[in-house]
């Protein structure tokens, strides 16, 4: 069985750039918004893990219902419907 973490380590992971540890962390919080849209940055940005912009717009989508501002905001993104987005 794989160690538990918290959605605070799990973000920190992020934050340190430890992307592999981070997606392990942030799924055993899958259901929560926060974790969602963190899941989400990691597939469109690809840090970790292959980029995938759907399934990081499945995350994204997940964490908007739950009420996640930035999720809605990327997913905008995903969509080219913002102009301050950083669309590579």
């Amino acid at each position: 069985m794989s160690q538990r973490y918290t959605l605070e380590e799990a973000i920190t992971f992020y934050e340190q750039e430890r992307y592999e540890e981070a997606l392990e962390a942030l799924k055993q919080h899958r259901k929560n918004m926060t974790a969602q849209y963190f899941l989400g940055m990691l597939f469109y940005e690809g840090f970790g893990v292959k980029k995938d912009e759907e399934e990081a717009k499945r995350w994204f989508k997940k964490s908007a219902r739950q009420g996640s501002l930035d999720a809605e905001y990327m997913l905008l993104c995903c969509e080219g419907n913002t102009t301050s987005c950083c669309k590579a």
